[in-house]
């Protein structure tokens, strides 16, 4: 039976619900719904013309306020005129108005009260309604949505009717996400209404470390109002906008541009038309409005649904932990996770005072007075932003907290996550005691180089320490966990393809944390302006990468000196290794050559000896290595600065 082919697109969720056995009364749009701020150039490319303007011919526009105004007895503006005409060509494929045409053996498809959305009889619609009959699997599915559509069936209502689109989108829904804001998909899509990253955006529904109004049951209705509206707009038929709403309403227009129809169900006859899933949707979606609307017949009519979510709205003063919400609140943690999805890390969003936040309804009279009784475990945090450059590690230095308490107070568990303009939750100081850690963090951060001691400078090789450009300021920005060459070239106002060439980069590799950019910008480019973190070219000693310089200085930070060996006559590479503590490996590697490389007479070659075995441990397991009778045959600066290399001739 086909019906076995269609189990994998479902999954079951559990949640309860309110019976739905038709149009039912559902509660006014709260006068306070929010304004979003959405992408207005983008929603015009959805809908194919102006938000605010019709798009519509006059003639139409008066012909829908008549069907709105003065219906047909029986009839259904959504049902009747506003589909398109059947193709004179194809009607007979799949433009079929009775179900039992299709399938004669199932008598009751025709006693069905039909949904608020046009319906087109066809094979995969009939084999989802008699999934969903006779299938436990089907039947076990549909329960559980039928339970779970409670939560949100009032609001999502509520405001499909303030928007004059039709009630039984109530079901896409149901489709997409089983009522579960916390629902995600494998491409990125999250909440009810399943918006992908960029779909937010356009709608206004804001995403950061904090907040992820795609989870927001409210905002994100109110969001989907508009998609949908978009969507009809541009196709002006809601059997395939709902499957441009799955598929992308880009990816639909080029099906209807391929094969030069706009006929949803002949575009899912040619290969490589529509994807299958796509295909699917539409009758699922279908499917699952029509078993809502007949919900005795398909036997759900016992279904007990999940109370509707409530809540009353109160405002906070600063950024606080749901725990202390809860508490202020009467209520469990829990209660206020559940009613508040948005907040991705139990605590409203730092810095910003008077963030609204929902509570059990009954809990708004006392909450104020309650949330100052709790004053002493919620005051005492301010907001941060972190910089671009600025690690984690220096956050919790300037603010003396540990790492692992910073973390777990924003709860980061992947610092490379963060990223400069990050808003953290971090302890009051005063701003002494902030500069005074400040400065053991930028201590901390320019003494972190290799081999690096207190008080030396941070070496930093560049492909040319004299580069300089008409009208530029060189800067130098120390590469955080995180960071790409796109996130550095947008955080210092430059192009990633300067970026790339001035540090002689492989555009196809990553950056990685201890790595030191150069870049050129314009002379009153200001670091704090432009909330970045640079590091003081005091502090740096710059070098020309590979040079005897570089390299003279690098060593002398491991406790060794770079000397010029001449070999007086033929010898073992092995040989002259262990006059100095080291390998013919180590050798090899140095001077580019074989390990078993014989020198001839006169040949020269690099060796590092050992200054300072105090330096480093490299430094002294090369000293114990070293034969007595040459230790100390060699001087040199120990503290990092340029060597005087002088030659050894054996």
């Amino acid at each position: 039976m086909r019906a076995l082919a269609f189990v994998a697109l479902f999954t079951t969720q559990a949640f309860a619900q309110p019976v739905h056995p038709g149009v039912q009364n559902a509660p006014p749009v709260a006068a306070e719904d929010p304004v979003l701020k959405q992408d207005q150039d983008a929603r015009r490319n959805i809908r194919g013309c102006a938000v605010g303007e019709s798009c519509t011919r006059q003639s139409d526009l008066l012909h829908e306020f008549e069907l709105e105004a003065f219906p047909k007895p029986g009839g259904n503006p959504w049902l009747d005129e506003r589909s398109p005409g059947p193709s004179r060509v194809e009607a007979s494929l799949h433009k079929v108005k009775r179900g039992t045409e299709l399938r004669p053996d199932l008598p009751w498809l025709d006693k069905l009260d039909m949904p608020d959305l046009p319906v087109t009889w066809s094979p995969r619609l009939i084999e989802y309604l008699v999934f969903y009959k006779d299938d436990p699997r089907g039947r076990s599915i549909m329960t559980s949505w039928l339970e779970a559509q409670g939560r949100y069936r009032d609001l999502i209502v509520s405001h499909l009717r303030a928007a004059h689109l039709p009630e039984d989108l109530l079901y896409d829904s149901m489709i997409e996400s089983s009522y579960d804001p916390g629902d995600s998909s494998t491409a990125g899509a999250l909440g009810i209404w399943q918006f992908m990253p960029q779909g937010g955006k356009i709608y206004g529904l804001r995403e950061d470390h904090w907040v992820d109004e795609r989870r927001d049951p409210v905002r994100s209705t109110v969001a989907q109002m508009d998609y949908f509206a978009d969507l009809y707009q541009r196709f002006g038929n809601w059997e395939i906008a709902l499957a441009a709403f799955n598929v992308g309403y880009g990816a639909m227009l080029r099906s209807i541009a391929r094969y030069n129809t706009n006929d949803y169900y002949q575009l899912c006859e040619y290969e490589n038309g529509l994807p299958w899933e796509t295909c699917l949707y539409t009758p699922k979606v279908l499917a699952a409005a029509i078993v809502g609307r007949n919900r005795a017949f398909f036997g759900y009519d016992k279904v007990k649904e999940s109370q509707p979510e409530a809540w009353d709205e109160v405002t906070v003063p600063t950024s606080m932990s749901l725990a202390i919400i809860a508490r202020a609140a009467g209520a469990t943690e829990a209660d206020i996770k559940r009613i508040n999805p948005q907040l991705k890390r139990n605590r409203t969003p730092p810095g910003e005072q008077g963030y609204t936040v929902r509570v059990p309804v009954g809990a708004k009279a006392d909450f104020s007075r309650k949330l100052v009784e709790l004053q002493t475990d919620w005051d005492g945090y301010d907001a941060y932003v972190m910089a671009h450059g600025e690690r984690f590690e220096d956050v919790a230095t300037t603010f003396g907290i540990s790492l692992s308490q910073l973390k777990k107070l924003n709860e980061v568990t992947r610092e490379g996550d963060l990223e400069g303009g990050t808003v953290l939750v971090v302890p009051r100081i005063t701003e002494e005691a902030r500069a005074k850690n400040r400065a053991k963090a930028k201590a901390k951060l320019l003494g972190s180089g290799v081999d690096q001691k207190d008080g030396e400078q941070l070496i930093v090789a560049v492909p040319d320490k004299d580069l300089q450009i008409d009208n530029k300021k060189r800067v130098f920005y120390r590469v955080v966990s995180g960071d790409t060459l796109a996130s550095v070239a947008k955080a210092l106002g430059v192009k990633q393809a300067e970026l790339i060439t001035w540090n002689a980069l492989d555009d196809a590799g990553k950056l990685h944390p201890k790595m030191v950019l150069q870049a050129f910008v314009p002379e009153d480019f200001d670091g704090d302006t432009h909330h970045v973190s640079l590091l003081d070219n005091d502090q740096l000693v710059v070098v020309t990468r590979g040079s005897d310089e570089h390299l003279d200085i690098a060593e002398a930070r491991t406790g060794r000196v770079r000397s010029e060996y001449i070999a007086k006559a033929k010898e073992k590479l092995a040989d002259v290794a262990k006059k100095y503590g080291m390998t013919s490996h180590d050798l090899a590697r140095i001077n580019q050559i074989s390990y078993d490389t014989v020198l001839a007479a006169g040949q020269k070659i690099i060796v590092y000896q050992v200054s300072d075995p105090g330096r480093s441990a490299r430094a002294d397991e090369q000293w114990k290595k070293t034969p007595r009778t040459r230790r100390g045959k060699i001087t040199a600066q120990g503290g990092g600065g340029p060597v005087t290399r002088p030659a050894q001739v054996e």
